[in-house]
């Protein structure tokens, strides 16, 4: 399996396997193109990256306390 940031298609394809698995409404590829927002791109996963870590530190101190 490849590593999700290998690529920017696996990226995209991991991100449509993780709308969907979210439920609601159903995410799709389309063959409409878009440029590439770098900045974007950057800022999303710097909120990724943050989130995660927050929630891991959340749960590692809900684990202490128990």
């Amino acid at each position: 399996m490849a590593n999700i940031f290998d690529e920017p298609k696996e990226l995209k394809k991991w991100a449509i396997k993780l709308a969907n698995a979210c439920g609601g409404q159903r995410v799709e590829k389309t063959l409409v193109m878009t440029k590439v927002n770098p900045q974007r791109v950057s800022e999303l996963m710097d909120e990724f990256v943050n989130d995660h870590n927050e929630n891991t530190i959340k749960i590692a101190k809900q684990m202490e306390e128990e």
